[in-house]
């Protein structure tokens, strides 16, 4: 009697037991299931028709030290936006290149598709082809009220993923070596383009804050209709720090500047340690436009060292 009543025991223990694990993987189970669910509505919201043609048009082209620049455009996704300027620039040669698109910043010199073109020319000089847009929002059309910019917002980072769309369309270009370099706003799309694409291998992020509502709600009157609050909301569910967390298996580099008039210290922190893994930080004694040649060098040494470029030719 005493053995029944023992084996009694232990078997409710171990069905406890067992009903406790299945509870928990159940919990588990249904996180996952929760959290693939938002990572795909985030996903969807930059959904595009890929069939929509660019109709690229160049304007002009001229060869610089075996590189040729062309300037070009093509129909922009929102016909409202009508088209998007950019800049194509390649070695001479067969291909076998690696990739690179550009973003610029919004400031007050070269905040546009001019920023990165030396560092673009020499990086043609390694063998890479790149891709350097024109920014619409903030730079052509600034942020009014929150319906509207998050719009606007989803706009562009469709734009930059079908600039990427352009550039693998390039034959010289080797799809398992593409990289992105963005500034300030042109960082922050990046950061939403990193955690939706696996097709680029490296990422550069230049001087960026975690959320649209850091400069919208501070230099431009955008809080008439939603309240700051309404604002930040609105901007939530699309703001960079959502997206970076998910940019694995790509690699990212952090360039921020000492002396950030817009980017506090523990803002920049808090937007690297919310990134994916592998990732680098890296801080410059400078300002938020961050032109010093300590940041272009390390930027050209690590897209050099991610894509597999050939090394630069020495100086004489």
């Amino acid at each position: 009697m005493l053995g029944l009543e023992r084996f009694l025991c232990q078997t409710y223990r171990w069905s406890r037991v067992g009903t406790v694990v299945f509870a928990l993987l159940i919990a588990t189970l249904g996180s996952s299931i929760a959290l693939a669910q938002r990572s795909s509505s985030r996903h969807n919201l930059f959904d595009y028709d890929r069939s929509v043609a660019f109709d690229l048009t160049e304007v002009s082209s001229r060869d610089q030290d075996s590189v040729s620049i062309r300037d070009i455009n093509y129909a922009a996704y929102n016909p409202a936006h009508r088209r998007v300027d950019a800049y194509l620039v390649r070695p001479k040669g067969r291909g076998g290149f690696a990739g690179v698109l550009f973003f610029h910043w919004l400031g007050n010199v070269k905040s546009d598709r001019n920023e990165f073109l030396d560092e673009a020319i020499a990086l043609a000089k390694q063998g890479t082809v790149s891709l350097l847009i024109q920014g619409h929002f903030p730079w052509i059309e600034e942020p009014t009220e929150a319906r509207a910019d998050r719009r606007q917002i989803i706009d562009q980072t469709i734009e930059v993923r079908r600039a990427l769309d352009l550039l693998l369309l390039q034959p010289q270009v080797d799809r398992r070596r593409v990289g992105f370099v963005g500034h300030d706003y042109g960082a922050m799309y990046g950061s939403i383009v990193a955690g939706i694409e696996k097709r680029v291998k490296a990422y550069v992020f230049m001087t960026a804050t975690p959320g649209f509502s850091d400069w919208s709600l501070k230099y431009w009157q955008v809080t008439a209709k939603a309240g700051e609050e309404g604002y930040r909301q609105a901007m939530k569910e699309i703001d960079p720090i959502n997206y970076v967390p998910h940019a694995s298996p790509a690699s990212l580099f952090f360039q921020f500047a000492k002396s950030d008039k817009f980017i506090p210290r523990e803002t920049a922190l808090s937007y690297y340690k919310a990134a994916s893994s592998p990732k680098q930080i890296r801080w410059y004694d400078t300002i938020h436009e961050l032109n010093v040649e300590a940041a272009r060098k390390d930027r050209r040494e690590y897209l050099t060292r991610q894509l597999k470029l050939a090394m630069p030719k020495a100086r004489l």
